[in-house]
C-alpha cells in the first residue's frame, strides 16, 4: 500500500446502476472513473487504523480505538493490521476490489477473499512486486509460491532495498507460507467485519455524497480531474496505465491512498468536507483547520519558502533543510493534505510544487468563518 504524500495509496454490475465516469481528454490513453464502494474503506480503516486519524470526527476516533482494541491480540499483532507507526498489508487486497465490480461492501469482500485459493490471495498481496512488467520477477513469484526457496531468496534480495523492515517481513511470510498467510488474513478480515459494519451505512452515505458533489468536475481533462479530486497529486500519463480509479474514502482523510496494479492506478482520495454532512454553527471547517495547522510549523514554512523559488525533489529539500527524509516526508504530507503543495511522481522520483492559489485563499477562509 502506498500513500502518495511523499511517504512512499470497475464498472458496477448493471443491477447496481452505472458508475459516474469522467471521460479522459482525447490525448490521454487512459480512462478515469469514480468508484464509491465501502469495501475500500473497510480495508483502509483496518490497514491505516492508528495513523493520522485527526480528521475523523471525535466519535469516529473513539470508535476506531475501541474497535481495534476489541480485536484478538494475535490479529492486532499481525502484519495485516496498521498501527500508530505503520500500515497493514491488508490494504494490498484493494486490488481484488478493483478487479471485481460485484464486490460492493465489507461482507462481500470478506466472502470473496475466503473463496479464493491461497495462491491467488498470495498473488494479490504480492501485487506491489509486480507493478512493472518484469517477467523475470513474475516467474520468480510463481516459483516461490510453489515452494522454490531459491526464488524466495531472489525476491527478498530484490525487494530489500525498496521496502521497510516490517514490509519485508510480511513479504517473506507470504512467499514462504502462502497457506498460513491466507488463513491469518481471513482471521483479520473476519474479525474486523462486525465492527466496521456498525458504521458502514453511514460511511456509504458519505462516499455517495462526495461523488455526487463532483458531477461538474467530470468535464475536466483526465489529468486535471485527478489532481483536483486528490487535492494535489499530479498524475503523469504512463503507457502501462489504461485505467485510473478514483475511490472516495472517509477513513483515509486527509491523505490519499494510492495503489498501482498492472494496467491501473487506484486513488483512494479523502472525501470533501461537504460530504460529511451538516456542521454545527461554531464548528470550524476541517479544510481551514488543516490549512492553519500546516502553516503553524516553522519547518513547514521554510519548506514553502524553498518551493516559492522552484519545484524541488524530496532529496533536495532534505539537504536544504538539513533534516532526515522521513521528517521531510511527514511535513510534506501535511502540506499536501492542506492543499499547499502538488505532488508529482516522475519515474522513481517525486517532486513538489507550491500551490500559490491556496495561500491566497487562507485569509479569505478565515474571514468567512469569523463572519
Amino acid at each position: 500500500m502506498v500513500r502518495n504524500e511523499g511517504r512512499n495509496r470497475n464498472q458496477r454490475a448493471t443491477s447496481q446502476g452505472p458508475l459516474v465516469r469522467g471521460l479522459a481528454a482525447t490525448t490521454a490513453r487512459y480512462s478515469v472513473e469514480f468508484d464509491a464502494r465501502t469495501a475500500y474503506d473497510f480495508l483502509v480503516s483496518l490497514a491505516l487504523g492508528g495513523v493520522d486519524v485527526a480528521e475523523l470526527t471525535t466519535d469516529d476516533q473513539r470508535w476506531l480505538r475501541q474497535a481495534r482494541a476489541s480485536l484478538p491480540a494475535d490479529v492486532r499483532a499481525g502484519n495485516f493490521v496498521g498501527g500508530e507507526e505503520h500500515e497493514g498489508v491488508a490494504a494490498e487486497v484493494a486490488g481484488v476490489v478493483v478487479a471485481h465490480p460485484e464486490i460492493r461492501d465489507a461482507a462481500g469482500l470478506v466472502a470473496a477473499v475466503e473463496a479464493m485459493p491461497p495462491r491467488d490471495v498470495a498473488r494479490a498481496l504480492l501485487r506491489r512486486t509486480q507493478d512493472a512488467p518484469d517477467l523475470a520477477l513474475e516467474a520468480d513469484v510463481e516459483r516461490a509460491l510453489g515452494g522454490d526457496r531459491e526464488a524466495v531468496a531472489a525476491i527478498e534480495a530484490r525487494m530489500a532495498s525498496s521496502v521497510d523492515g516490517r514490509s519485508l517481513a510480511a513479504l517473506r511470510a507470504i512467499l514462504r507460507d502462502p497457506v498460513g498467510t491466507t488463513e491469518r488474513l481471513h482471521l483479520a478480515l473476519r474479525a474486523w467485519l462486525e465492527p466496521f459494519q456498525s458504521v458502514e451505512d453511514r460511511v456509504r452515505r458519505i462516499l455517495d455524497r462526495d461523488v455526487a458533489s463532483r458531477q461538474a468536475d467530470l468535464a475536466l481533462p483526465a489529468g486535471e480531474l485527478i489532481e483536483r479530486t486528490t487535492e494535489g497529486i499530479r498524475f503523469l500519463p504512463d503507457p502501462a496505465v489504461r485505467r485510473v480509479v478514483l475511490a472516495p474514502s472517509y477513513f483515509a482523510r486527509p491523505y490519499n491512498w494510492v495503489i498501482a496494479g498492472q494496467g491501473w492506478r487506484l486513488f483512494c482520495y479523502p472525501v470533501a468536507d461537504a460530504a460529511l454532512g451538516e456542521q454545527g454553527q461554531w464548528e470550524a471547517p476541517p479544510a481551514t483547520v488543516l490549512l492553519y495547522r500546516a502553516l503553524g510549523d516553522p519547518q513547514r514554512l521554510r519548506i514553502l519558502r524553498l518551493l516559492a523559488d522552484r519545484d524541488m525533489y524530496l532529496t533536495e529539500i532534505a539537504q536544504q533543510m538539513d533534516l532526515s527524509k522521513p521528517t521531510i516526508k511527514h511535513h510534506l504530507a501535511q502540506l499536501r493534505a492542506a492543499g499547499l503543495v502538488t505532488v508529482t511522481d516522475e519515474g522513481t522520483m517525486t517532486y513538489y510544487t507550491l500551490r500559490r492559489e491556496r495561500l491566497e485563499e487562507a485569509g479569505t477562509e478565515l474571514k468567512r468563518y469569523l463572519a
